[in-house]
């Protein structure tokens, strides 16, 4: 019912009372009605109806980007930082005690190219055939279930019960390794707003950088008194709080919303508001419906026949070989220079002209120390490496890593003295590390939600091949005459072949929001 009002001389406003006449409005801001009139404010919280009005309706993106970043950010990102740094200290780990376990257990050189590998072999494998969960069970159980397990056969590594014991054990922790990692980094990713996205996901490769950090730290203090086994326990032990972090958290508001649970989306993200002290709560989750393969409540996932397809429609086929090519290239490089940095500081790398390694049992201080010092090199590196991509943009820092990297390794062709080599180990380390998170940012910015988790594992389990390749050349090449030199040569081609796969990609993501569909 619309009613018409006259203006009176003495200012005031008066309307006809007419039946359901909802209110009357004076001139003086009083509010005047007849029987059964209902006065309204849209500021009065109050009042129900004009509450949920006012309630603005935003997307997922916005949601998210509008949540800033803080302690709720940090909470997230914790439990896949930590997860991330129990798999670099694997690496570590192994090129640590791989020589005392040789020596220990009377080990041919066979059998100890087929234990340092089988961790990564299994990570690979698992992470391939388990690469749909995480897009289908959720980010956080997957992940969650990968951390408890590696955790645990971490532990029962410890025990010193002979090399098939040993060799199990790590076939074990390599395979809930690649359970989880893949939606572990997803999880990360999904979170920050689009300001702090690479932070959190240079966050996870700096955890790489971290995990062996604190490695070559614990071998320091505990090898020479406790042995090999309490390196392993302790190393463990340190990063096995990913399993609380990632059991408190919340599962990722962009999976429940994509599979159409909008409020537990909008329980999360307004959980993240909270802890990051953001009180403008007021809103209200966009649905949305994808228009591709299908979304429901369900738990659905793609084969990978429909995952090429999304691939396909979404304009990324170009991007989804290079990341493939990025993740192979990156890993074989980055390994080649994490495994053997210990071995080629610990026994050298020229005698006579003659690139060649002689094996030790164990590592004196002198040596851990330098191994420590270089590898505080990585999380520098890192962060410098943050900073650039966030000013510069992620295809021009990457393509400048691969450009140094081939440059920066020529050094090595010739024989150097020793300290010279440790500052060059030094030097070489936050290119090499810069490489190694390419995969990691890539794959998140480029992939859309239906299939982020999906691209995340199949990726990570061709990096997998890549480390366990590195890993071949470091046992079966660099013991061998001008087998540091073949290394270094395999390391220089491969960051020519990164520099050229990040020039060919088809878009900068710097700034760019996630793909949602």
């Amino acid at each position: 019912m619309i009613i018409r009002h006259d203006a009176a001389s003495e200012g005031e406003i008066q309307g006809t009372s007419r039946e359901n006449t909802e209110r009357t409005i004076a001139s003086e801001g009083e509010t005047q009605g007849t029987e059964g009139t209902i006065s309204e404010s849209p500021q009065a919280p109050e009042n129900l109806t004009n509450f949920k009005e006012s309630i603005k309706e935003i997307t997922i993106n916005e949601a998210l980007q509008t949540a800033g970043c803080g302690c709720g950010t940090l909470f997230y990102t914790t439990g896949p930082f930590l997860f991330c740094a129990a798999v670099g200290s694997n690496v570590a780990l192994m090129a640590i005690i791989g020589p005392i376990l040789k020596c220990e257990w009377g080990l041919s050189s066979f059998y100890l190219s087929i234990l340092n590998p089988a961790n990564t072999i299994m990570c690979g494998i698992l992470s391939f055939l388990t690469a749909k969960l995480g897009d289908k069970i959720g980010r956080k159980p997957t992940a969650l279930i990968g951390a408890v397990g590696m955790n645990v056969a971490g532990i029962l590594s410890s025990f010193d019960k002979g090399y098939w014991y040993f060799f199990v054990m790590k076939l074990f922790t390599g395979a809930f390794q690649g359970f989880g990692v893949g939606p572990a980094v997803v999880l990360s990713g999904e979170i920050p707003p689009i300001k702090y996205r690479a932070l959190a996901l240079s966050g996870n490769s700096l955890a790489y950088g971290v995990g062996i950090l604190i490695t070559g730290a614990i071998a320091y203090l505990t090898l020479e008194a406790y042995g090999w086994e309490g390196l392993v326990l302790a190393s463990t032990l340190a990063f096995s709080p990913c399993i609380l972090f990632l059991a408190l958290a919340d599962e990722s508001p962009r999976y429940n919303h994509q599979k159409g649970n909008i409020s537990n989306a909008e329980k999360s993200i307004k959980q993240i508001y909270r802890l990051n002290g953001n009180m403008n709560t007021h809103f209200k989750l966009k649905d949305w419906v994808n228009k591709g393969v299908g979304r429901s409540n369900e738990l659905t996932t793609y084969s990978f026949r429909e995952v090429a397809n999304i691939i396909r429609d979404s304009d990324n086929v170009r991007n989804a070989l290079l990341l493939i090519i990025i993740g192979f290239v990156s890993h074989v490089e980055y390994v080649l220079y994490v495994y053997s940095m210990p071995r080629i500081i610990n026994e050298g790398y020229c005698t006579d002209l003659i690139s060649t390694l002689t094996p030790k049992c164990n590592y004196d201080k002198n040596s851990l120390l330098k191994i420590e010092l270089v590898s505080i090199a990585e999380p520098i590196g890192l962060l410098i490496t943050l900073v650039a991509l966030e000013k510069i943009g992620r295809k021009k820092v990457f393509l400048a890593t691969g450009i140094g990297s081939t440059v920066l390794v020529t050094a090595l062709y010739f024989c150097v003295h020793p300290n010279f080599l440790t500052a060059w180990l030094f030097l070489m380390y936050p290119l090499l590390a810069a490489i190694g998170l390419a995969p990691l940012v890539l794959v998140t910015e480029l992939m859309p939600t239906t299939i982020r988790s999906t691209m995340a594992s199949l990726q990570y389990a061709v990096c997998q091949v890549g480390i366990t390749l590195g890993l071949f050349i470091v046992d079966f090449i660099l013991t061998y005459k001008e087998g540091s030199r073949l290394s270094f040569a395999i390391i220089q081609l491969f960051s020519l072949v990164f520099g050229a796969s990040v020039a060919m990609m088809k878009r900068e993501t710097q700034g760019s929001e996630l793909i949602i569909a």
